[in-house]
């Protein structure tokens, strides 16, 4: 994939019959979301003018240039939207973008490997990293649990003492 794509949302499907589309965004605000002037469709897309966003249910309804017809929807649908990184805003200290924590080796405060960071979600009051394909840990984002983040180590550090159960 090329790095200099961010993926920033999913289009889950159509939003009435002139292309408008329902996506997932992936953690932006909106009004950071809605800020973007072009989005790209798949990471191989050409840029596409941003023409109109509206938030609903937690998800959006967002219109994109070009794009005018449900049928061309349905047909991306499941694709994966980027933004050119130069979009991106700058972050405060400790934040990070989805992208950079993605692959990153999770450990305990002992330095167990507890497994590979492959999936971010949000429940509104935080977010959740989902930790190893297989055993899939449900570990909550928060300052207490995430103990530490090196984007320079590849590492993310986690309490586990207080995820009693979780990782069982």
């Amino acid at each position: 994939m090329n790095n200099d794509l961010i993926e920033i949302a999913r289009i889950t499907g159509p939003n009435g019959l002139k292309g408008k589309m329902w996506i997932t965004p992936f953690g932006d605000s909106f009004d950071t979301f809605s800020a973007y002037t072009h989005l790209i469709v798949g990471n191989q897309g050409t840029p596409r003018k941003l023409v109109s966003c509206a938030r609903r249910k937690g998800k959006y309804i967002i219109e994109l240039e070009g794009i005018t017809h449900i049928d061309h929807v349905e047909q991306l649908k499941g694709e994966s939207l980027f933004v050119a990184r130069d979009q991106l805003a700058d972050l405060g200290e400790d934040e990070y973008y989805y992208s950079e924590l993605l692959g990153m080796r999770v450990v305990d405060t002992q330095g167990k490997v507890l497994g590979e960071l492959v999936n971010i979600f949000s429940t509104g009051s935080n977010d959740v990293f989902v930790v190893d394909k297989v055993k899939q840990y449900y570990i909550p984002a928060t300052k207490d649990v995430i103990t530490e983040i090196s984007i320079h180590e590849g590492t993310i550090v986690v309490d586990t003492s207080l995820l009693e159960g979780l990782l069982e």
